[in-house]
C-alpha cells in the first residue's frame, strides 16, 4: 500500500510550526484537483530538530544531495508535492509540486547550473529537466514543477494557478496542513474491488488463522479512505501511519495491521520498524505508531524523484578568475577527480543501502521497491565531468538492479558465461508476476483467474524467486566488482 504511498511522496531553520503548516496549506490550494495524493517535507524544521543538530544532519544532507542519493537539497524550506497514482500498475501517470527557494537564487541560474536552457511555458520562465520534467517560476520565490514532459498538460496547469479552480479533496487538504515535518498521504476511495479482495484474503495463507473475521472486514474495507504517514523529528524520529475508514473499525485493528504490512511486502517496499508498530484503534481509524532508523527515513526519502536542482554553493559566483594552461588543466584534473569521486560515492552508498536493507528483513523480495528506486537514482545522477569509463559502470549497475527486480519477480533470468551479459528465460509466464491487493496480477492477465488460483500464483511465484537465488548471487558478485574497479578508479 505504501509502495505508492511511499514511492509518490515526499520531496523535501527557523520558522515557527503555525507559519510552516500554513505555507505547506497554502502551496496546496494550487495543486490540480484530480490528484489523489500529497506529501509534504518542512526541510527547515527538519534540519533544525534536536536530533539533527546532534548528528549534524546538515552536512549530511549536503553530502546526499550532492551525490545524487536523495533529491533534496538542504536550502529548501517547504515542499508540496500532488500526484495522481494508480496502484495496481503500479504508475505515477502525473506529478506537480510548488517549493520555494532563497531569494538570492534565481530560475535562470537554476537552468544554468543544470545545463538546461531557458524557455517560456504559459507565459513564464521556465526549463525542462535532462528527465523531461517543467520547472516553472512563480512569484514571491517560488518555482512550480511538473513531469511527465507533457508540455500542454503543464502549461494549462501553470495557466490555472490564479483561477482558484485548483483545490485537493479535504482529505488531502487536512493531511497537508499536519503540523509533522514529513506528511505522506494518499486517498482510496473506491480503490479496491471487494470481490477481489475476498479471494485474495480467503487464498493467502498468510491470512489463515484469521479466516473467521474475513465476513466482517470485508465491508469495512469497501469503506476505506485513505492512508497517512507523518513524521515527526524531535530526540528521535517517530512515524504515525494512520489508515482510515468510512465505519467504525472495532476489533479489526489488528487483522488490518497485517493487511497493512502484506500490501507492503507484496509491492517489495517494506520499512521494518512497521511490522513492529503498535495498534490504536479509535472510531472510523487505526492507527500505527513506531520510531524509524535514521537508514529508514532516508529509504523513504530516497524514493522521491524530484526535479534536479543544483547545490547552493554552486551559485555563489559565476566569475572565473584567469588561469594559466597549467591551471587550467590542474583545474580540470580536479573537477573531473572530485565529480568522480561525488559520483562513485552516491552508487556506492545505494548498493550498501540494497545490502543493508536485504540483510535486515527477513525476505528478500520485500526490497523490491529499492532495487527499482536506486536504479532511477543512478541513471539521473549527474555525470558532468565524470569519466565515461565510470559512468558506464554505474549505468550498467542500475541495469543489475532492474534485472535483480524482475527476478525477485520470479521471472528467470541467465547470466552469459562469455561476457557475462543477462538473458532473460520468458518461459516463466509474467501472468503471475507482481499479484498484490490491489487487484493487479502482473502485467497480462490471461494465465491467472483470480477467482480460483491466486494462492496456485504466489506459489508459482515463489518457487520462481527461489529458483532464481543462484543467478542474483552471480550478479550481486558483478555488481561488487564493478564497484571495486569504480572505487580504484576514483582515488587515481
Amino acid at each position: 500500500m505504501i509502495r505508492i504511498c511511499l514511492t509518490l511522496v515526499v520531496l523535501f531553520g527557523c520558522v515557527s510550526s503555525a507559519r510552516a503548516d500554513k505555507t505547506a496549506a497554502v502551496y496546496a490550494t494550487f495543486l490540480p484537483n484530480d490528484a489523489n495524493s500529497v506529501s509534504v517535507v518542512h526541510m527547515d524544521r527538519i534540519l533544525s530538530s534536536q536530533l539533527a543538530h546532534k548528528e549534524d544532519w546538515t552536512d549530511k544532507q549536503n553530502q546526499l544531495f550532492s551525490e545524487g542519493h536523495i533529491g533534496l537539497p538542504p536550502w529548501l524550506k517547504t515542499f508540496v508535492l500532488a500526484s495522481l497514482v494508480h496502484p495496481a500498475v503500479p504508475e505515477e501517470v502525473w506529478a506537480a509540486a510548488i517549493m520555494d527557494i532563497p531569494e538570492d537564487m534565481t530560475i535562470q541560474q537554476v537552468a544554468s547550473k543544470t545545463n538546461a536552457s531557458m524557455i517560456t511555458l504559459a507565459d513564464k520562465p521556465a526549463f525542462q529537466t535532462s528527465t523531461g520534467a517543467y520547472v516553472v517560476e512563480l512569484p514571491d520565490h517560488k518555482l512550480a514543477g511538473y513531469r511527465p514532459g507533457h508540455r500542454q498538460d503543464a502549461a494549462a496547469w501553470i495557466r490555472s494557478l490564479g483561477s482558484g479552480t485548483n483545490s485537493l479533496s479535504p482529505y488531502l487538504m487536512k493531511a497537508a496542513a499536519s503540523e509533522e515535518h514529513v506528511v505522506m498521504s494518499i486517498e482510496l476511495i473506491d480503490m479496491f474491488d471487494v470481490d477481489f479482495l475476498k479471494t485474495h484474503l480467503e487464498q493467502d495463507k498468510r491470512f489463515a488463522s484469521q479466516q473467521g473475521l474475513i465476513p466482517r472486514l470485508l465491508p469495512l474495507l469497501s469503506s476505506l479512505q485513505g492512508v497517512t504517514l507523518k513524521i515527526s523529528i524531535n530526540d528521535q524520529i517517530n512515524s504515525e501511519v494512520t489508515i482510515d475508514f468510512g465505519d467504525e473499525v472495532g476489533p479489526s485493528a489488528a487483522i488490518v495491521k497485517t493487511l497493512f504490512i502484506t500490501a507492503l511486502d507484496d509491492t517489495g517496499a517494506s520499512i521494518e520498524e512497521f511490522s513492529k508498530a503498535t495498534i490504536t484503534p479509535a472510531g472510523n481509524s487505526v492507527t500505527l505508531t513506531c520510531s524509524l532508523s535514521d537508514q529508514s527515513l532516508q529509504r523513504i526519502l530516497s524514493l522521491i524523484v524530484p526535479p534536479r536542482v543544483p547545490e547552493q554553493k554552486l551559485f555563489a559566483s559565476s566569475e572565473t578568475p584567469e588561469q594559466t594552461a597549467e591551471e587550467s588543466a590542474a583545474k580540470q584534473k580536479e573537477d573531473e577527480q572530485k565529480a568522480t569521486q561525488r559520483y562513485v560515492n552516491a552508487v556506492s552508498g545505494m548498493v550498501e543501502d540494497l545490502q543493508r536493507a536485504s540483510a535486515n528483513l527477513d525476505n528478500y523480495t520485500k526490497t523490491i521497491a529499492w532495487h527499482e528506486t536506486y536504479a532511477k537514482k543512478i541513471e539521473q545522477l549527474s555525470t558532468r565531468n565524470v569519466p565515461k569509463e565510470v559512468v558506464d559502470m554505474g549505468l550498467d549497475i542500475a541495469a543489475k538492479f532492474r534485472t535483480l527486480t524482475r527476478s525477485l519477480r520470479g521471472q528467470q533470468v541467465q547470466i552469459g558465461a562469455e561476457n557475462k551479459s543477462v538473458v532473460y528465460d520468458y518461459k516463466v509466464s509474467p501472468g503471475y508476476i507482481n499479484a498484490n491487493i490491489w487487484g493487479g496480477a502482473g502485467y497480462s492477465a490471461p494465465t491467472v483467474n483470480w477467482t480460483s488460483n491466486l494462492q496456485e500464483v504466489r506459489e508459482k511465484q515463489a518457487a520462481a524467486v527461489i529458483a532464481g537465488q543462484s543467478s542474483r548471487d552471480k550478479i550481486w558478485a558483478e555488481i561488487d566488482d564493478s564497484l571495486t574497479k569504480m572505487k580504484k578508479i576514483a582515488i587515481q
